[in-house]
């Protein structure tokens, strides 16, 4: 049951980032996004990580989902540009670099041995298994799952600290553009519409 469940959220969020990437009205693509963070949510459920569960749905589905559907919204260009109209030789190089840069990460997070104390990514532990029924407060179980929340915060502030601290200037420098793109846009005459200029007043003759 739970192969089956997984087979279900893997495929929802692999169709969901491919509508991400193929969708052209943006604000679809967003909600598309959204669904993809969820499905990775549930991924964390099936995991038994509930906590990052939990804060992929807050950080992820309720904070950077609505601060790109902002971005969007604040923009007049919600449709994207039709992929029809680029050129098709470019198509299969990109199509060879994607799929190279994705081996290239794959091959450099299972290879990672960690900085000093740090432990590789291939040596890790799995969760130590407990019998049913077992309620000990001191079962390592029960202090994997308690301590999760220690873990994740220690990890975020030391050894991807760099990239957490740049992901949040990414999205706030997404916020401003959008924002000061929407303002010059406001400021522009609209399309098919002449520009105002003011005219003199006009000239009195007294009597």
């Amino acid at each position: 049951m739970i192969r089956v469940l997984f087979l279900v959220i893997a495929v929802t969020g692999l169709a969901s980032a491919l509508a991400t990437v193929l969708i052209k009205n943006l604000v679809r693509a967003a909600l598309a996004l959204a669904g993809f963070f969820f499905a990775v949510a549930c991924l964390f459920v099936l995991l038994e990580a509930e906590f990052l569960a939990a804060l992929q749905v807050l950080i992820y589905v309720g904070a950077v989902s609505i601060l790109l559907m902002f971005g969007i919204m604040l923009t007049r260009g919600v449709q994207g540009t039709d992929p029809a109209s680029r050129p098709s030789a470019w198509r299969l190089p990109g199509v060879v670099i994607g799929l190279a840069v994705f081996a290239l990460l794959g091959y450099a997070i299972f290879q990672e041995t960690g900085l000093g104390t740090q432990r590789a990514w291939g040596a890790i532990d799995p969760r130590p298994a407990i019998a049913r029924g077992t309620v000990e407060p001191g079962a390592p179980r029960r202090r994997a799952i308690n301590d999760m929340g220690k873990v994740v915060g220690v990890e975020l502030m030391t050894r991807y600290v760099v990239a957490f601290e740049l992901a949040g200037l990414l999205l706030t420098a997404a916020l401003v553009g959008a924002v000061a793109v929407a303002h010059r846009e406001d400021d522009e005459p609209s399309r098919g519409e002449p520009s105002r200029i003011p005219s003199d007043p006009p000239i009195t003759t007294s009597p």
